[in-house]
Formats: structure tokens, C-alpha cells, sequence
């Protein structure tokens, strides 16, 4: 086999690693030794060539409990050490843990992790020394990545470290984990310090372990504050947890664990524990998006971003208390980037992100309880936990209590139909930004169409036309069709363009509608004022996209 004839087999032969909303992500089958380490290597190429680090620096990193992190890694300490850099282990460590560790010591890192997907898929999270990857970066790392794999695939198959299926010849071992212990230490620290030490004595709280990588560590840290800790349903098979749309399975095994245990709370973490799960003293699952509110109405920041998927009755509270807050794609980078802008205006204002998942993130330096804490503008799960658990303790009430005073009744929910989906056979991503294309104005600059009786209103307002209005009110009459009366929808009143389509109804109602970035599925969120409707239009899915897809097939969707 010559050299030409081995580069052209493996262009074919193997797919490239697609960044989703944070980070790279793929079945693990694509994940290959060679993939893993032309990723890494062309993550810390794009570092030298921005003087984000030198040759010879430090480069961390860590990774989840899925099966297939420790080869994973293997590959990311391989890349490191021959890009001629150094090779820090932080071991098995939540992904908020390594952040924390490698801006702390201005190091670059890299966790590898799948976060809350099934474990026949993994991922790669790259951290700058200072901040996380941002979209910004994204084109330039992929330029390096490419760089980086035409220098691979150009080698001889002697002189390569992988054979022809992407898998390294001789096993790669990974080093000590040196700085596991320092990194938890120090991410410890963080949330003790907080607190006096029996802020939790005499408040039972149990920890559904299951297989989350901050399972001990987050026992450790309520212990550490006087709480009587109770760990159940170790796994040593990891369980996918996604804490936007949480198993039925898991909720209801929450009601009957408190029942149980007749516990304070019910907490625990996602597979690389950066999205926080909580439940009062019932067995109530508390969304993420209104614990993060819920914080929020604790900590008093001055400015939030937030995804535009959240739940609009955090929005509507957030007005109330004249908060100023900014509406972001989804994915944890664009919220950074709108708490940057922020900051690089204001300096010293007190600000937060958070998600639907529940990752809280404080954007610069505070003060809580008059203990200072530092900027982690990362994904937290640790702090809404213990915030949320010591309002209540200081309001003297329960947590079910605490939540139904203090947060507005509003429900969110969210679900996707994917290729297997009866209907969907022919899904794909390409056809989620079909979908998306012909919901949309050809004015990309439109962010949100507002309709009030026959009028229009254009946001930006400078984008109104009498094309524009013409062809809005052609896309709200087109949504109708599918969204009709006889499935009890009332007439559309806004669409909003920010991250896919947001949908809001005459009634109140909202449906939002998304391709996922990192997986071949199309995701419905719905904001509601009763769960029992909620769940109704999540079910609606299953007539309404089937329908779209085949409306697509037959040439009807134009």
C-alpha cells in the first residue's frame, strides 16, 4: 500500500468528530484511538498558535465513568506528550473539578466525557487555560484538527502508531493520577468554605448515586456541612441521566424513595456531574431552569443570560425584579459569551448564567455569606445544590415549601423523535434544518415576529418590509396547518429565530422546536401552565413532525 492510496482509505473509511453545543461527541465506534488523538492534537496546536501556551507547558486532563473513557484518555495523554507538551492526570473528576483545577494552575485541559448521553457514545470537552471553548473558536481548533490529521494520515502504516481500523498498535498507559486528590481538595474547599460547618446538622439527605463521577465527592461535601448523608443505587454501569428530560423511571423512584427515607432532599449528579439533580422532601423533581431561578432569587446577581429555551416565567420574574438578562442560543458557550460582553462593559457587575440542565455558572468574583468564592464560568452542579437546600434552611421551611412560594407555576418539558420514531424512518439532521429553513424568514437578521391582529411586528424593528410581512404571515399560517385547531392549538402570536423555532400560542402556550447539534434527533420543548397539557403537546409530536417529514417526502413543504 503506498502513501497516497493509505491517506485516501482512511478519509473514506473514518468520519471526523463534529462539535455539538460543548465539545465533540460521537458513538464510541467513531471515537477511534486516531480520531481522539488527531482531536486533541489539533486542540492544542490551535492553543500554540494563539499563544494561548508554549511547547513544554502543561496540558490536564480527566474524564467520566463510561466504558470507553479510559482509552479515550489514553489517546489525549498520547496527543499531549507528542505535541511536546506535559501530561497532568487528574483521574476520574467531575468536568467543573478540572476547570477549576486547570484555571486555577492557567492550564489548558481536557475532559473526557459524553455527559448525559447513552454509553455507546463518549465525547471530548477542550477548556482553554482561562475559559471554555467557545464558539469562536470552534472553526479555528477544526482548521488545527485538520492540520493535525493530514500529518497523520500522510504516514506510512509503519510509521504510524494506528493500524487501518484507527486503533493504537501497542497499548498506551495512562499515567499516575497525580493531581486527583489536589484537584478535589481544592474544588472541596470551594463549597466549605461557603458555610459554617453544621449549616446541614440534623437535615438528612440522600444521594442517588448511581454512576455520576462526582458521586463521592458530592456525599463528601454535604457531610463536610453537618448534612446525614444516605447513598443509594451505586451503579457500575453507567446510566444516562439527561436532567432536561428525565427518565419517568427516575422520577418516580424519587417519590418512593421519600417516601422511604423521609428525607430533607433527594440530590444527585449527570454522568461527568456538571448538571445538578434535585428534589424536595416528596420526591418533586425541581427543573433545572427554575433551580437555577430559584439561586438566583438567593444570590441576587445584576445581570443573567440565559438559553432560549428556559422557561418563560423565570423570564417574566426576572423583569419583575428588574434583573437585565439576555436571551442566548443553547449551549453553555453562548451564555459565557453574553456574561463576557457584560463584563467587559461593566466589570463589576454580579453575574450568572444557567441552563435547563441546571449548570449554574457565576461569570466573575462574588461574595456569599460574606465568604468570597471565585468565578467559575463553567457549568455548576455542587452550588445550586447547597444554595438551594440552605435557603430553605434559613427560611425555616421545607424545600417544597420554599418552591412553591418563591417560584412562579409554570411547567417546561421537552422530548425529540429521531430515525426510529414510528413516522420518522427517513430523519435525519439535514432534515431538522429543512424543517427549521421553511419556519424561517429569508432575512436571517429577524430574531422574533410578534402578531397582533393583522399587524406584524419585526424584531429588529429596522427589518420590516412588505415582503417581510408577507411572508410572515404565510409562515404563521403554515405553522397552523400543523399546529391546528382540531389538536386544540390556539392561533400562533410569536415566533422567535434566536435557536431554532419558538413557538408561542394566543393561550400562552409555547412550543419550541430544535435540531440537536450533536445528535440525529428534533427536540420539542414545551412551556405550559399544567403538566397534564404539557405532556399532551409533547405527545403531539408524534402526529405533527411525522406529518412534516412526510409533507417534506411528497414535495408538499415548500
Amino acid at each position: 500500500m503506498n502513501e497516497q492510496s493509505r491517506e485516501e482509505l482512511l478519509k473514506s473509511k473514518f468520519k471526523p468528530l463534529t462539535f455539538g453545543t460543548s465539545g465533540v461527541r460521537a458513538l464510541v465506534t467513531d471515537m477511534t484511538d486516531m480520531e481522539c488523538y488527531i482531536n486533541t492534537r489539533g486542540f492544542i496546536k490551535y492553543l500554540l498558535e494563539t499563544n494561548e501556551m508554549r511547547e513544554g507547558d502543561k496540558v490536564v486532563f480527566g474524564g467520566d465513568l463510561r466504558s470507553s473513557t479510559p482509552r479515550i484518555m489514553s489517546a489525549v495523554h498520547k496527543a499531549i506528550i507528542d505535541e511536546n507538551c506535559q501530561s497532568i492526570y487528574c483521574g476520574f473528576v467531575p468536568t467543573p473539578t478540572l476547570s477549576l483545577y486547570a484555571w486555577e494552575k492557567n492550564h489548558p485541559a481536557v475532559m473526557v466525557t459524553g455527559s448525559h448521553i447513552p454509553d455507546d457514545r463518549n465525547g471530548i470537552k477542550f477548556i482553554k487555560s482561562s475559559s471554555e471553548v467557545l464558539k469562536t473558536d470552534e472553526a479555528d481548533i477544526l482548521k488545527n484538527v485538520e492540520i493535525a490529521r493530514k500529518e497523520e494520515y500522510s504516514k506510512s502504516e509503519n510509521n504510524s502508531l494506528f493500524d487501518m481500523d484507527g486503533n493504537f498498535k501497542n497499548t498506551i498507559s495512562l499515567p499516575a493520577k497525580s493531581e486527583e486528590k489536589i484537584a478535589l481538595a481544592q474544588f472541596k474547599e470551594r463549597y466549605v468554605s461557603l458555610f459554617p460547618p453544621d449549616i446541614l446538622k440534623g437535615k438528612k439527605v440522600l444521594v442517588y448515586e448511581q454512576s455520576a463521577v462526582g458521586r463521592d465527592f458530592l456525599k463528601d461535601v454535604l457531610s463536610s456541612l453537618g448534612a446525614d448523608v444516605v447513598g443509594i443505587e451505586r451503579s457500575d454501569k453507567f446510566i444516562p441521566i439527561d436532567t432536561e428530560k428525565m427518565p419517568e423511571l427516575i422520577l418516580n423512584s424519587m417519590v418512593k424513595w421519600a417516601n422511604e427515607y423521609k428525607p430533607f432532599a433527594i440530590v444527585s449528579l449527570d454522568g461527568d456531574s456538571d448538571r445538578p439533580i434535585l428534589a424536595d422532601e416528596n420526591g418533586s423533581f425541581l427543573p433545572g431552569d427554575l433551580l437555577g431561578l430559584l439561586v438566583s432569587l438567593y444570590l441576587k446577581p445584576e445581570f443573567v443570560s440565559l438559553p432560549i429555551s428556559s422557561n418563560d416565567a423565570a423570564v417574566s420574574l426576572l423583569k419583575d425584579l428588574s434583573i437585565e438578562f439576555v436571551l442566548t442560543k443553547i449551549g453553555s458557550p453562548y451564555c459565557i459569551a453574553a456574561m463576557n460582553k457584560k463584563l467587559s462593559n461593566n466589570p463589576d457587575s454580579r453575574v450568572v448564567s444557567w441552563e435547563r440542565n441546571g449548570g449554574y455558572l457565576l461569570g466573575n468574583n462574588w461574595k456569599i455569606n460574606e465568604q468570597f468564592i471565585k468565578l467559575l464560568p463553567t457549568r455548576d452542579s455542587i452550588l445550586p445544590i447547597l444554595i438551594a437546600i440552605v435557603f430553605a434552611i434559613k427560611e425555616n421551611t421545607s424545600l417544597s415549601h420554599l418552591i412553591n412560594t418563591k417560584l412562579p407555576h409554570r411547567v417546561i418539558t421537552s422530548d425529540a423523535i429521531d430515525s426510529h420514531t414510528q413516522g420518522c424512518g427517513d430523519y435525519t439532521s439535514e432534515t431538522g434544518k429543512i424543517i427549521v429553513n421553511n419556519f424561517s424568514t429569508k432575512n436571517s437578521k429577524i430574531e422574533q415576529i410578534n402578531f397582533k391582529g393583522e399587524d406584524v411586528e419585526i424584531i429588529p424593528s429596522e427589518n420590516l418590509t412588505n415582503e417581510i410581512k408577507d411572508e410572515s404571515i404565510k409562515i404563521k399560517s403554515k405553522l397552523e396547518l400543523y399546529f391546528n385547531t382540531s389538536l386544540g392549538y390556539f392561533p400562533v402570536s410569536s415566533i422567535n429565530y434566536i435557536d431554532g423555532i419558538r413557538i408561542s400560542f394566543a393561550n400562552n402556550d409555547v412550543v419550541h422546536l430544535r435540531p440537536s447539534s450533536n445528535a440525529s434527533e428534533f427536540r420539542m420543548y414545551v412551556t405550559t401552565d399544567e403538566l397534564d397539557h404539557a405532556n399532551k403537546i409533547i405527545k403531539d409530536r408524534l402526529i405533527i413532525i411525522p406529518k412534516i417529514i412526510s409533507d417534506i417526502q411528497k414535495g408538499d413543504f415548500i
